[in-house]
């Protein structure tokens, strides 16, 4: 039966969604609910994309930013940083995400241009740690002061942790397959100065065998999980450089902790898979690309799973880096003159797809009651 519509009819619909929130499909995953600590358990939702129609802050996203990698939470876990390596002027770009606003263009309160944000970190008192291609940047958690940068060669992984009185930062550096540790020094808020330091004096250990570090992690025991994309390999060193374990994961790019587990992303596989503390596999989450309306391979065959960050107990988000919405058209955004029903259903956007979404996950048992 071919349903008639008149324009009218479409305008009208168009200004009622427009004064809408964002959309955000929330689905079963594919497999069967289990206890907390299993990786089948969860309910996924979209919680940002880039809305190809809609402006933020001034400036128009129908072409940048796209490749969205590096993720990371703020401690009080509010707000997402979205690093895009593909972004005007041949750079990239952070965005700094309210994750309270389910507004996608609302929720992005600041865009900084320049870094490329391949990885992103945060410590507890709210600093922003990026890495971009010449060093990492240090930034204050609204991304509006830059306070230190440190040279590295090709920063691909970060992760910061308290050891004694200072903060400490760990680096991957791509070119050099090594493992950095700088202890940080602070001046009130501010990261003033980085010294390489502990690993034997030097402040850097080297893997052998290693091929292309990507993402780096600490669990809870202080251990360090290093991403071994182009070796197909996690490794785990010890605090001091010593005792370095691997296990075999393929295409692993970013790494986060979630308790006793350990979650790795897997680029090209577009999967998860998860680690116990012992460096063994224990299972395989799978995104449930059909019922969130993405298409797995993404944009040119370039989907990648890449980014990840957790919020313990409840959930990590992940980054779909060259992601897209399915044929060609978007449920997600806001509605606006692209808006209109194809075959009788609502697309926010009829007639082109939106990019780059980040996903989130939740366990069955930390959903709300209402989305149980």
């Amino acid at each position: 039966m071919n349903i008639c519509i008149s324009p009218d009819f479409r305008k009208n619909v168009a200004l009622i969604f427009r004064r809408l929130p964002v959309v955000c499909a929330i689905v079963f995953a594919t497999q069967p609910s289990r206890a907390d600590d299993s990786p089948q358990a969860y309910k996924w939702s979209v919680s940002y994309i880039i809305d190809n129609s809609q402006p933020v802050l001034g400036r128009s996203q129908k072409v940048f930013p796209r490749r969205n990698r590096g993720l990371a939470v703020s401690p009080d876990f509010r707000y997402l940083y979205a690093g895009y390596h593909h972004s005007f002027n041949h750079a990239g770009e952070v965005r700094r995400i309210d994750l309270s606003e389910p507004d996608s263009e609302k929720a992005t309160k600041t865009v900084l241009p320049g870094p490329l944000g391949k990885a992103i970190a945060t410590d507890s008192e709210g600093r922003v740690y990026i890495a971009d291609s010449r060093g990492i940047l240090v930034y204050d958690a609204a991304l509006t002061r830059r306070q230190i940068e440190i040279p590295a060669e090709a920063p691909e992984g970060l992760a910061v942790t308290q050891e004694g009185r200072e903060p400490v930062l760990y680096a991957t550096e791509r070119g050099r397959d090594t493992l950095g540790r700088w202890v940080l020094k602070r001046d009130g808020k501010a990261v003033v100065d980085a010294t390489l330091a502990g690993f034997d004096g030097t402040g850097y250990v080297q893997l052998s065998g290693a091929r292309g570090l990507r993402g780096v992690a600490i669990d809870r025991k202080g251990r360090i999980l290093i991403a071994d994309q182009e070796g197909g390999k996690v490794f785990r060193v010890d605090r001091d450089g010593k005792n370095i374990v691997t296990v075999d994961v393929q295409s692993p790019v970013a790494i986060a902790i979630d308790g006793a587990r350990c979650l790795v992303t897997q680029s090209d596989k577009r999967q998860i898979t998860i680690l116990d503390e012992e460096m063994r596999v224990t299972g395989t989450l799978e995104v449930p690309w059909e019922e969130l309306e993405l298409t797995p391979l993404g944009n040119n065959h370039q989907g990648a799973i890449s980014g990840i960050a957790v919020v313990p107990g409840k959930g990590f988000y992940i980054s779909n880096e060259g992601g897209q919405t399915a044929n060609q058209k978007s449920t997600y955004g806001r509605s606006d003159d692209h808006t209109d029903f194809v075959n009788g259903k609502l697309y926010i956007d009829a007639f082109s797809d939106d990019n780059d979404p980040i996903l989130h996950a939740v366990p069955v048992s930390a959903a709300p009651a209402a989305l149980k």
